[in-house]
């Protein structure tokens, strides 16, 4: 069993890559991801593509005044992090997005793509789209993981930041894979992994009120991890700052 649990997470680690670089890769995703996820930013394009069908694309600059650049991200996970985000979207809510092009954003996306949007250069599908809502205060503002992680601690600590990126890996075990923008702006990213399904919904809710949080984690030596790092980052504990 714990070695089904690792393969899946190295699958989803993949899946995560590319959910980061979306707009290098037209949606190579292996056969079986099934995963819906939210990420959150400024909508700063979208744009007509013509290929075998007619689709369009948008873009969100992630977080809070960041700039294009493509990046490792942080060290100890070596998973690349791409600004702008991309997705793909039918014809019909194009006046829908249009009209919140400059404004902050929250992004309900899924992946596999439907099959009208295969064609399309991004990776996944736009499933709802609505502004942040940062005068909705949150009834809950501090959610402790449950974790079941066996694997040795290397080291532990707190990030602070706005979480930008939250996904939700929907295969028989299920992973949450979370970014956040460390600071209150700027283009200093870091990944994370999450094992309790109450620390993603919480994720989640702090990500459509954009709050600024304080993330508690702990570095653990995976033995199985096939990317190039020795250990992993595990959320341990999400708090929101006022």
């Amino acid at each position: 069993m714990k070695k089904s649990c690792f393969l899946n997470i190295n699958t989803f680690i993949l899946l995560w890559a590319l959910a980061l670089t979306s707009q290098t890769i037209n949606a190579a995703i292996p056969i079986g991801v099934n995963t819906k996820g939210y990420t959150s930013g400024r909508l700063s394009t979208v744009s007509l593509e013509r290929s075998f069908n007619t689709t369009y694309v948008g873009e969100l600059l992630l977080g809070h005044d960041s700039i294009t650049f493509i990046s490792l991200g942080n060290n100890k996970s070596l998973l690349p992090i791409s600004n702008p985000w991309r997705f793909c979207f039918n014809e019909r809510r194009y006046k829908e997005i249009e009209a919140l092009i400059g404004r902050n954003v929250v992004l309900e996306f899924k992946t596999p793509k439907s099959n009208s949007l295969l064609s399309c250069s991004a990776a996944h599908e736009l499933v709802a789209i609505y502004p942040v809502d940062k005068d909705h205060a949150l009834e809950q503002t501090r959610s402790i993981g449950n974790s079941l992680i066996t694997d040795p601690e290397t080291a532990s600590g707190v990030d602070f930041g706005r979480i930008t990126n939250v996904i939700e890996n929907k295969s028989t075990i299920r992973d949450y894979f979370m970014t956040i923008q460390i600071g209150n702006g700027g283009n200093q990213f870091r990944n994370f992994i999450m094992n309790d399904p109450d620390l993603f919904n919480f994720a989640v809710n702090c990500l459509k009120t954009a709050a600024m949080v304080r993330i508690h984690y702990s570095e653990r030596y995976s033995f199985s991890n096939r990317f190039g790092t020795p250990t992993l980052s595990y959320v341990m504990e999400i708090e929101v700052v006022d």
